[in-house]
Formats: structure tokens, sequence, C-alpha cells
């Protein structure tokens, strides 16, 4: 009993040590109940985020309680936001800067607590901004944390794929599919359920061609219908495919994001791309999503946490 009771006191000095709860894209609203209501719509509907493949997808799962409701599993949220009346209703442990309130870890591990004032609060991007942030940190974590090992590590994928002169943290879930390093093309998989599937690609070449927007999309097309399995009939959507400027620590390029079909097989899906460059090499890095009818926006982001790990090799660091 007394070694029972002295853990439970170090439990208890521990403060929080349960981990973090619900929904990866979850935003657990906590508002005081004099909060107006619709003024809190209004900020809802400005702070959420929208990212369109096949379809327009919200990208934050927002749900709301009130203050008087915020207890037991409600508090080990992963992220909290608190709509507030003043300052002073705010939690202790809640620091501002720019309007913004925010804290780690108070009821459970790993677990952000954001606040505003309302009304007066009117940043609703850099709100936004950082919920987004907060959320591709818990999906990182999610992605590289959370499976159970059946494949090589990590480590042992990122060791050889420098044998080829750049590399990429494929998390442990995706098995290789396919490693033809001659004709310059590595494909990973991984089954989320019956019904969806990810396909993550990495397809480079020798030239010193910078390509059009036009040109990133018939490259990616031709990727598709030359390396993908039975994907000799795909093609992109021209009239929803959209196709921005970006820099990857340097290697410049475009990133891609859209739908692909397939009138052969009559599905389709969602997909986006970086084609990105270096001096003599082009790299296109792809992931592909099969979910029909159900949401594709966490698997697009997804992607875009594993393709951001991408870096060139010493000797190919241009």
């Amino acid at each position: 009993m007394k070694l029972y009771a002295f853990l439970t006191v170090l439990f208890l000095m521990a403060g929080c040590t349960a981990p973090a709860t619900g929904p990866v894209k979850g935003v657990l609203i906590v508002y005081e109940p004099e909060i107006d209501l619709q003024d809190m719509d209004n900020l809802l509907e400005n702070i959420q985020l929208q990212v369109t493949t096949v379809d327009a997808e919200d990208v934050f799962d927002l749900s709301t309680c009130s203050r008087e409701d915020f207890r037991d599993d409600l508090k080990t949220r992963r992220t909290i936001l608190f709509i507030t009346e003043s300052s002073l209703q705010m939690p202790d442990e809640l620091q501002e800067s720019g309007g913004i309130y925010t804290g780690e870890n108070i009821w459970a591990e790993d677990q952000s607590v954001l606040g505003i004032v309302l009304p007066g609060f009117t940043d609703t991007d850099a709100l936004s901004n950082l919920l987004e942030q907060t959320y591709n940190h818990h999906l990182s974590a999610y992605i590289y944390g959370s499976f159970v090992s059946t494949q090589m590590s990590s480590p042992e994928r990122i060791d050889s794929l420098l044998t080829l002169g750049f590399s990429m943290d494929i998390p442990k879930s995706y098995h290789l599919t396919d490693w033809d390093t001659e004709a310059g093309f590595i494909q990973y998989q991984r089954s989320v359920s019956d019904d969806c599937l990810l396909l993550l690609s990495i397809r480079w070449i020798d030239d010193s061609v910078i390509l059009s927007p036009e040109e990133t999309i018939i490259w990616r097309e031709a990727v598709a219908r030359n390396f993908f399995y039975d994907s000799a009939a795909d093609s992109i959507d021209r009239s929803s495919v959209e196709v921005q400027p970006m820099d990857l620590r340097g290697l410049r390029g475009w990133r891609l994001l859209g739908m692909w079909r397939n009138p052969e097989h009559l599905n389709a899906g969602a997909f986006t791309s970086y084609i990105l460059r270096s001096n003599g090499r082009r790299y296109m890095l792809d992931m592909e999503v099969f979910h029909e009818h159900r949401e594709k926006e966490p698997y697009i982001r997804e992607g875009w946490i594993i393709m951001n790990t991408f870096i060139l090799g010493e000797n190919n660091d241009r």
C-alpha cells in the first residue's frame, strides 16, 4: 500500500501524463455562455480553411461546448480553442501574443491550447495559420509515431534512398511496391482500409528543362500512365487542378493539387505532386489518394508532410 500511495503522489505531482485524444484534425471550441453565438459562428466560418481536390473539403473538424460542460475527456482533446469575453476568463496557463493566447500540455500530453477574446478579435488569418500548424504537428506525430512497424524502419529507408542521391523519411506504415532505379521510379503504398489506398511515388530524370505549369501537369499525367499499376487511361482534371510555385529548402518548382480519373475503371481520386529541380535533375514527388466518396484532405496533407522531408544527398545538394 505504501508503494501504491507513493506512485499515486508521483502521478499527481507529474500533472498531465495521459496522451491527448480526439480527432487529429479536430478543434474543440470552448466558449463562455455569455458569448454571442452569431459572433462565434461568424468567427468559426472565417477561420475554417478548405482544400479542393475532387470536392472542397474543410480542413478543421470544429466542435463546440460551453465552458460549463468542459470537463472529463473533453479536457484531453489534442487542440482546444477558448473563446472568452475577457482576458480574465482565460486559463492562467495561456500566454498572450498578438491577441492570441497559447499554451501546451495543460491537461494532456502533446496538447495545444489557444484562446481569443470576442468581440474584438479580427486577425482570423493568423489564427487559421496557427491552427493549421497545430494540425500539421499532430498529424506528423500520428504518421511517424502511431503505426506498428511491419517493414524496415525509416532510418534504413533514408540510408537506402541516399545511395540514389536523395532521401525522404518514409513512414513505417508504407510498404515498398516498386524499386526501379534504372528507370528512375520508386513507389510505396499504404492500405488505410479496404476502401482507402495511398500511393507515394518518387520519379527522377536527368535533364535541365524548366517546366511551365501546364508542362508539369502533362509530366505528372505521363508518369502515372507509364509507371502506376493499370493506369494507362489516367488523366488529370484540367478544370480544377491547382499549380502553385514552391521552394523546398532551396529546391524550386511547383506544387500540384487536383483530381485524377480513370474512365477505364470508372474511378477517380485526389493527388498532390511536388515538381522540383536541381542542377541537371528533375524530381516528381507524388501522393495519390483513392478513397471513393470519402474525405481525402487528411491523406493529401499526409503527403505534404512526408514530401516535405525530401532532401538531396551531400553530393547532389546544389
